[in-house]
């Protein structure tokens, strides 16, 4: 059980209850780069932001039915799984004991009226629930839907957004990258088995991707609690933070943003 399911985490689910406000945090105050400009839509608004080695994808529904009425916003809903390939993905996973729903893709027309898959998703059942999604997104080359240029692989596209992060040097706080998500489950031995089985890895943190590593803790549900991200120079990230009046508290791994300033996202920095 050596070959990996997935490349990459392909982007993060932050749902809110109200999109601008989050956005405007992260690209403008933060300068992080813009890598999908925010959208209205009739089911959402919504928009992602760059961290080099993944997306922030905020989103705000018009309907929020498919998440548990006690669970409040904002909420890390998730995380998309970049595969090599589905199909092959879902195989290994099968044989591996790890459930995973039917792929399912969306489509809708491009500009000469021709149906074109946008993406096709699978959802991992076996280390989601009803407040935490962990899918699979495998996006179509000619996604009518995708403000990147066509024909872009998922690599290339996150290879851009690496050269986006640095042209700006990581924006206001310096940050290379994500580093690691925090995850709170009600049965960590239950929830490892599972994810060392969806990343061919034995280790305690698991390691996602080489640079983020996936840190479960015991709690009543499932629910992703906490961001971490890895700056150049926490010192300095700390200093750019007091000079623009984001408040921030010290924590034992780095610095944590006020939630009150994130809305209620707990998005942490941390020395690389």
């Amino acid at each position: 059980m050596t070959e990996p399911t997935f490349r990459s985490i392909d982007h993060i689910v932050l749902r809110v209850a109200e999109a601008k406000h989050v956005f405007r945090l992260l690209t403008e105050h933060l300068g992080l780069p813009i890598t999908w400009a925010l959208e209205e839509a009739e089911f959402a608004t919504f928009g992602w932001a760059s961290v080099g080695n993944t997306n922030l994808e905020i989103w705000a529904s018009s309907n929020n039915n498919d998440i548990p009425a006690d669970v409040e916003l904002p909420l890390v809903h998730g995380f998309a799984l970049e595969p090599e390939d589905l199909r092959h993905s879902l195989a290994l996973l099968e044989r591996r004991g790890v459930r995973c729903k039917p792929p399912r893709a969306y489509q809708t027309k491009n500009a000469d009226g021709e149906l074109r898959t946008n993406f096709t998703n699978s959802v991992v059942l076996d280390v989601s629930s009803d407040s935490c999604c962990i899918f699979f997104c495998e996006w179509g080359a000619e996604a009518p839907i995708t403000p990147w240029r066509k024909g872009l692989t998922a690599t290339q596209r996150r290879a851009s957004g690496l050269r986006g992060l640095r042209h700006c040097a990581g924006g206001l706080l310096g940050i290379l990258g994500l580093s690691e998500v925090r995850m709170a489950v009600p049965d960590i031995s239950a929830a490892l088995q599972k994810w060392q089985a969806l990343t061919a890895s034995d280790q305690n943190p698991v390691p996602l991707t080489p640079d983020i590593n996936l840190r479960l803790e015991e709690g009543e549900r499932q629910a992703i609690v906490e961001l971490t991200f890895a700056v150049q120079d926490l010192e300095a990230a700390r200093a750019a933070l007091h000079r623009t009046g984001l408040p921030a508290v010290s924590t034992p791994r780095g610095l944590l943003i006020s939630p009150e300033a994130t809305g209620g996202l707990r998005l942490q920095i941390a020395q690389a």
